[in-house]
């Protein structure tokens, strides 16, 4: 009989990085929450090395910060964020800019089925399913970019952000931002680059001003990110 190849021991901590990094973006940890190699090996029904192994990768990526007193779930700064958001503008315009040449029926009509997600959670007020469907959009166009570069930089910048949003519930100005969405969508739609681009920074812009509206009705301590 054929015998199965055994899995290599990188398998497991790809699959507990993959498992925690799902969970951090999911808001399963709270920004600032202590986690425990050996609590987060017991959950996932693993040895410490391969979720070391990941805790350290999401480290490098910013979602985890090690202090004296443990590992914890990054807690960014409004200074961090705003950053963030920033970089983020610029290159959303660019991924949709580079994605709308490239985008065949079958890859709009993916982006129309997101966008209807995306509206109906709006009108139901469902923030959770807001945030998914958000993240998904944003990530169709720029796997479409041709760009991997990009990718794996939008890919750091949105996780810092997904982390913020769960420092303050989801609701005001979701309208504005579906609008905008439907923006981009028709831009690409009609696959106009510069259009596209427009339509995409435009909205991360106008996200950064209602983010800084929100700051000065808000504590210091709390962060906004509705994108």
């Amino acid at each position: 009989m054929a015998l199965e190849q055994v899995a290599r021991p990188g398998s497991l901590a790809e699959l507990a990085y993959d498992q925690l990094r799902s969970a951090v973006l999911d808001g399963h940890f709270r920004p600032g929450e202590k986690v425990s190699v050996v609590t987060l090996a017991a959950e996932l029904g693993m040895s410490r090395s391969p979720v070391r192994a990941a805790l350290e990768r999401l480290v490098n990526e910013g979602l985890i910060r090690l202090t004296a007193g443990g590992a914890l779930i990054a807690e960014p700064s409004r200074d961090e964020l705003l950053d963030a958001l920033v970089v983020r503008c610029a290159l959303e315009g660019l991924a949709a800019r580079l994605a709308a040449p490239s985008l065949n029926r079958a890859d709009l009509d993916q982006l129309r089925a997101i966008h209807d997600r995306l509206d109906r959670a709006v009108q139901a007020g469902d923030t959770g399913a807001v945030r998914a469907a958000d993240l998904e959009f944003h990530q169709q166009v720029q796997a479409h970019s041709g760009n991997a570069c990009l990718v794996e930089n939008l890919t750091r910048i949105q996780s810092k952000i997904m982390i913020a949003t769960y420092s303050t519930p989801w609701g005001p100005h979701l309208d504005d931002m579906l609008s905008e969405h439907t923006a981009i969508l028709r831009a690409l739609e009609a696959g106009d680059p510069e259009s596209a681009h427009e339509a995409a920074t435009h909205h991360l812009a106008n996200h950064l001003e209602r983010l800084k509206v929100a700051w000065q009705r808000a504590p210091e301590e709390s962060l906004a990110a509705s994108s």
